[in-house]
């Protein structure tokens, strides 16, 4: 949905830029200047790059914390992600990835609604999912107690989870560049 409407917006831009609008003579082109700054003035950009090549840890970044503001989960806990005092800043987790994690409360509970409107968002900001998800129901009563969604775009790996928590739930996304974490794996010796 979303893409569409900057793909209209990219694909306007770019025809009347390629039929010369704006540029006839001098008093147009200073109109059409003055026009062609109030629209991007009014126009949000968009924070995700379009193409091909790597995502960055920033844009990774915005898709994890955007996907769950827009399906509704608590803000990612501060703590979470944070490493222990020993943990050198060029180990995998801090140089390969980047995480969410989203505790439901007693006013915001995190359900299995929210976790596929998660997916969802990511969905809609291109991430694929190449294979069903996975998830563990309650023996009592069938209800999904655990679910795990792999998604993947450009390079990264995104895993998203739901689990109960007590009785408010989480949401966890973890996502890791694959060539960075391969570089690891390659690197570790017999002791790594």
């Amino acid at each position: 949905m979303r893409r569409t409407k900057w793909a209209t917006v990219a694909v306007a831009a770019i025809a009347l830029g390629a039929a010369g609008c704006g540029t006839s003579d001098a008093g147009t082109e200073a109109a059409g200047a003055d026009v062609a700054d109030a629209e991007v003035a009014a126009t949000p950009t968009s924070p995700r790059p379009k193409g091909t090549g790597l995502l960055t840890k920033e844009v990774v970044r915005t898709d994890l914390d955007t996907s769950a503001a827009d399906a509704g989960v608590p803000a990612n806990a501060p703590e979470y992600g944070r490493m222990s005092e020993g943990t050198p800043a060029d180990s995998p987790p801090q140089s390969c990835g980047v995480a969410f994690k989203g505790f439901g409360t007693e006013t915001t509970p995190v359900d299995v609604a929210r976790y596929e409107a998660v997916v969802g968002e990511l969905g809609e900001r291109d991430w694929q999912q190449p294979q069903k998800r996975y998830e563990r129901k309650n023996m009592d009563d069938g209800v999904i107690n655990e679910a795990r969604t792999v998604l993947n775009q450009r390079g990264w790996t995104v895993v998203a989870e739901y689990r109960t928590f007590q009785k408010d739930g989480v949401i966890t996304l973890s996502a890791f560049e694959d060539a960075c974490l391969k570089q690891y794996n390659d690197n570790a010796g017999p002791d790594g």
